[in-house]
């Protein structure tokens, strides 16, 4: 394979966004007062460490309070585009720092989405669009808050706040062969040693896995699939440990639909071998049914792998003893834990959403009292497989709030709900 080094081959270069000069209307708005730096960059909130910012005070959100349930979410109600939709739940929208949040833009009926940011910070509100970062998967935001990694087509990129774009990775022609690239990844992930990130992409007719060097910029294919495989995280406390999902798919020729039989398999970047995830005490209903009934895994931050089985529930796993924890017993669709496992969060169902309105949940594992962030929210607007458009619910990195897609007004709303606020009514 071409090596493609850092000094030699990534390219750094200004998309559509004008950096110098103003931008194009509706691309950026700010608030009057927000300071800006030269060449037209705004102002970074100051570096506090996990500020916890006011939402009641930020000119860009206002607030939305559930009916029944009475919790108070903000809803960002600045737009940059018509649809304004958070990320899928495995990565969070949320910078580490909580100083800014990235999300999905898109625009009924054309069939993409674009990136955009919004400050947290009400004494500096940026809000922007990059009409010119169309991302294949589900981006990975940069752990220093004020950029991204996605991908289009054959490359990775990362992309500051000012839409300026550098190559960071990208798969080797002789690889591709002239085939169509699918995707590059379903959700990029980054080793625990911050070296790789991990490809899982559709190529061709087929599927592989494999890394992605920060380092050279060379991607090294671990393995090939025949079947559809997809959703690879790495673990975030073994930088050789990652996990790969087994999935349904439609022959691209015939139409046909195909099953799988078990969902969740480990692998290890030192090897091409796989394992399927069989947790001892994991109740198979009917015999033999595992894999087709777990789904949307994803790793908790102290390195529990965990997964929602639509039917039963939210459990845990240690990988290393194989011991299952089944911690939130109630139908469920997306889940995600916070960074303690106390708390947890998920949708039901927008797979239903043409019989009944969805809900987004929280759980306490501790009291064992759970309530409804929102109890009923309406069909989005526009097909719901345009955009994947599910709540996704999702804790920051720091576990103080959860972000959604919401549809309460009629709209797609990126929305944020203080975790604070919603313990005062536990049930």
């Amino acid at each position: 394979m071409e090596t493609h080094t850092t000094a030699m081959t990534r390219r750094e270069f200004i998309g559509n966004v004008l950096v110098a000069a103003p931008l194009a209307v509706g691309c950026v708005t700010a608030a009057a007062g927000a300071a800006e730096l030269e060449d037209g960059k705004q102002h970074a909130p100051s570096k506090n460490p996990t500020p916890v910012f006011d939402l009641e005070r930020h000119p860009h959100f206002v607030p939305w309070v559930d009916p029944r349930s009475g919790i108070r979410t903000f809803l960002l109600n600045e737009r940059v585009s018509p649809v304004q939709q958070t990320f899928y739940f495995v990565n969070p929208g949320i910078s580490d720092d909580g100083r800014f949040l990235w999300f999905f833009s898109a625009w009924d009926p054309a069939p993409y989405r674009t990136l955009s940011v919004v400050s947290l910070d009400p004494k500096a509100p940026l809000i922007r669009n990059f009409p010119h970062a169309m991302p294949d998967g589900n981006p990975l935001v940069a752990p220093e808050g004020d950029a991204i990694y996605f991908s289009m087509r054959q490359s990775v990129y990362k992309m500051d706040l000012t839409g300026k774009l550098t190559e960071i990775v990208k798969l080797d022609p002789d690889f591709i062969r002239g085939r169509r690239v699918g995707r590059l990844f379903s959700h990029l992930t980054l080793s625990a040693d911050g070296k790789h990130f991990l490809l899982d992409g559709e190529i061709g007719n087929h599927w592989y896995v494999g890394l992605g060097s920060l380092e050279t910029g060379k991607v090294t294919i671990l393995k090939e699939f025949g079947s559809h495989h997809n959703h690879a995280q790495f673990s975030p406390v073994d930088p050789e440990l990652f996990l790969i999902a087994n999935d349904w798919w439609h022959d691209p020729d015939s139409g046909q639909r195909y099953a799988y039989n078990k969902r969740i398999w480990l692998m290890r970047t030192t090897s091409s071998g796989v394992e399927p995830l069989n947790p001892k005490n994991y109740i198979e209903e009917p015999p033999g049914s595992y894999g087709t009934s777990a789904s949307h895994e994803w790793w908790s931050k102290d390195g529990k792998l965990c997964w929602i089985d639509y039917g039963k529930g939210a459990y845990e796993c240690d990988v290393r003893t194989r011991e299952a924890v089944h911690v939130w017993k109630r139908p469920l669709c997306h889940g995600h834990c916070d960074p303690t496992r106390r708390f947890w969060t998920a949708d039901q169902s927008p797979y239903y959403w043409d019989k009944e309105p969805c809900q987004v949940l929280f759980w306490d594992r501790e009291l064992e009292k759970g309530a409804e962030i929102m109890s009923g929210m309406p069909q989005p607007p526009v097909p719901r497989r345009m955009y994947h458009l599910d709540p996704h619910p999702q804790f920051s990195p720091q576990g103080s709030h959860i972000s959604f897609t919401a549809t309460v007004r009629g709209k797609i709303d990126v929305a944020i709900t203080p975790v604070a606020e919603i313990r005062t009514k536990l049930t």
